[in-house]
């Protein structure tokens, strides 16, 4: 009785010691808002910029559909289950930056039909490499066609990673209203505005060309803390504009200019 017992603690430490080492070797943690197959952010939403010597951590989530849609021989396609999908290549990564998946630490990943995984990109940007880094995403998705494995190609190429100089970003002041500049600026694919409000309340932007005419207002929900509002350079035409945040009784303008 006494070593079925001890058999039994020791089979449990076991499973414990296999469950934290499985926990230890999760990369990342898919963001549970996306539900829909595809991969998040999406190209209008992009990744976050780098800044010099601040590390970098920016999570994708991907979201295998459970089927596809397959062109056997002739058209109208023919609905076939997902066995998975394989990144291959990743290019165009910063310097020293590097990408894994959920589980796995080199290239390729495998993602099985409707499932939900990540990739982590990680890195920390060195003096020298700031500007705009291109990624370049290929891989195959695979399904089985009458008992015989098929591949079609798949190609993610609406990534960027712009690095910037730390000189470009500003810090708030908590205890008022406050607007940074837009980063970047100029901008060719999306810029960033962080502003703080002490207290939760609606908040207007109003874009403005040259010429003083009104683009786009919107109102925004903003919380009390920092907040972030993206402008992205599909809306505009190359050229120099300008952004008025209004908040409470206060109105802060700044200028930016995208060049595409």
């Amino acid at each position: 009785m006494i070593k079925l017992k001890i058999m039994k603690k020791l089979i449990l430490y076991l499973m414990a010691s296999l469950t934290m080492a499985f926990a230890s070797g999760q990369n990342c943690t898919a963001d549970p808002q996306y539900t829909i197959p595809g991969i998040y952010p999406d190209s209008t939403t992009g990744l976050a910029p780098a800044i010099v010597g601040v590390p970098y951590s920016e999570t994708i989530t991907a979201i295998t559909p459970v089927d596809t849609c397959i062109v056997i021989l002739f058209p109208p396609c023919t609905v076939l289950p997902v066995d998975s999908v394989v990144v291959d290549v990743a290019t165009g990564l910063p310097p020293g930056f590097t990408v894994v998946s959920e589980t796995e630490n080199s290239l390729p990943f495998k993602f099985l039909g409707g499932s939900t995984s990540c990739m982590l990109i990680t890195g920390t940007a060195s003096p020298g490499d700031e500007g705009i880094y291109p990624l370049n995403v290929t891989g195959l998705s695979w399904a089985t066609v009458f008992g015989v494995p098929t591949s079609q190609p798949f190609v993610v190429d609406w990534y960027q990673i712009e690095i910037i100089a730390p000189t470009n970003v500003g810090t708030l002041d908590r205890n008022k209203f406050q607007v940074k500049q837009n980063i970047p600026n100029p901008f060719n694919y999306k810029s960033k505005i962080e502003f703080y409000i002490p207290y939760t309340d609606i908040t207007t932007i109003k874009i403005y060309n040259v010429l003083g005419d009104e683009l786009k207002s919107e109102e925004i929900q903003a919380l009390r803390g920092i907040n972030n509002y993206s402008l992205h350079a599909s809306d505009f035409t190359n050229g120099i504009y300008f952004y008025k945040l209004s908040y409470s009784e206060q109105t802060i303008t700044k200028r930016f200019v995208v060049n595409k």
